[in-house]
């Protein structure tokens, strides 16, 4: 029990001074995110990679998703005209880019279907081999002339980026 003479004691004590206050250690001071947006982004960065992958996705967001990769990849490959040497032995980077276009669609479809975060973002590396390969075509060779065809198919491969990108963030 506080006798009146502890009392006396506490009031007595000199307050401290600004300076001899200490600071706190660097583990307790934390910073507050400003708005609601950011609150929702710093409780996301402190799951590991793998946990916000596997999170599951709308079935909304998994339609939509598969829907624009059947329509942007059938636009782009209806506009591109025949190769101006088909004969010619392609690079193997060409085909390197090929195979892993195709990993990446195969992994598209089965994140849709199963309605994961990782669909998504298969979708964005499948669409950023798709802007590349789009942008290396005149340089590997397969088509010397660029027109219209090549202007649709960026666009569709961008589309695609976009739309996954927005996936992403909103599902």
């Amino acid at each position: 029990m506080a006798t009146t003479t502890d009392h006396l004691d506490e009031l007595a004590r000199p307050e401290p001074q600004p300076r001899e206050r200490q600071a706190p250690a660097r583990e307790e001071v934390r910073v507050q995110p400003t708005g609601p947006s950011a609150r929702l982004v710093a409780a996301r960065s402190r799951r590991p990679l793998g946990a916000r992958l596997g999170g599951p996705i709308p079935a909304r967001w998994a339609a939509t998703g598969t829907v624009a990769w059947v329509v942007l990849l059938a636009v782009g490959i209806a506009v591109e005209p025949p190769a101006d040497n088909p004969s010619a032995a392609q690079a193997w980077y060409v085909s390197l880019l090929g195979t892993a276009l195709l990993v990446a669609m195969a992994s598209t479809l089965a994140g849709f279907w199963l309605r994961r975060r990782w669909g998504l973002a298969a979708s964005l590396v499948g669409s950023g081999i798709l802007v590349l390969s789009t942008v290396m075509c005149p340089v590997s060779g397969h088509h010397t002339h660029l027109g219209a065809w090549w202007v649709v198919q960026l666009g569709c491969g961008l589309g695609l980026a976009a739309t996954s990108t927005l996936g992403l963030r909103r599902a």
